[in-house]
């Protein structure tokens, strides 16, 4: 993604495939994600070891524990997923 996202930008989903991972302390099932095509209001942009993630408006999804980093946290969607408009 071309430049760095703000909180408020309005950013668009190009990948919305989602699969189950290990190191997840959650289930798809378990959460909100986004869907290809629909466009959301960016709440929280995160730095992580593994790159920049997003908390999103309109999906709000509960805290899990995420044992990588020993503590509780809501999910986040990694910035490649979308494309801000």
């Amino acid at each position: 993604m071309d430049g760095k996202l703000r909180i408020g930008d309005k950013i668009k989903c190009v990948n919305g495939k989602f699969h189950n991972e290990s190191t997840n302390p959650f289930r798809l099932g378990d959460i909100q994600i986004p869907k290809k095509g629909s466009v959301y209001t960016v709440r929280e942009v995160v730095e992580t070891n593994y790159g920049t993630g997003l908390r999103l408006e309109e999906i709000k999804n509960r805290k899990f524990y995420f044992q990588n980093i020993k503590r509780f946290e809501e999910p986040i969607f990694i910035v490649a997923r979308f494309k801000k408009i």
